[in-house]
């Protein structure tokens, strides 16, 4: 990388696919049982990580690269549940 805002901007749109990945998850799954509303978003998360932990494999930043990338999707997943909850109540 050229300079360290280079760096950022990877790291930005790296997390904003995560939190997309989350956040999408919980869109697709509004309208099924509580509980496959519940599970399946979850499921996602854990498994797009597996996915670029299988991309990235031999390399050292593995781990924390799948940690940001699984918490950036767990708070997709929260803004998720969160916004579609609004409009429900009465």
């Amino acid at each position: 990388m050229d300079s360290p805002l280079m760096g950022l901007v990877v790291l930005a749109v790296f997390a904003l696919a995560a939190f997309l990945t989350g956040r999408g998850a919980v869109r697709v799954m509004h309208r099924t049982g509580r509980c496959w509303y519940a599970v399946v978003p979850l499921l996602v998360t854990v498994g797009s990580g597996c996915g670029v932990a299988w991309l990235l494999w031999p390399s050292y930043y593995i781990a924390p690269v799948v940690l940001l990338w699984w918490a950036c999707a767990f708070f997709g997943n929260i803004a998720g549940w969160f916004c579609s909850a609004r409009g429900r109540h009465a």
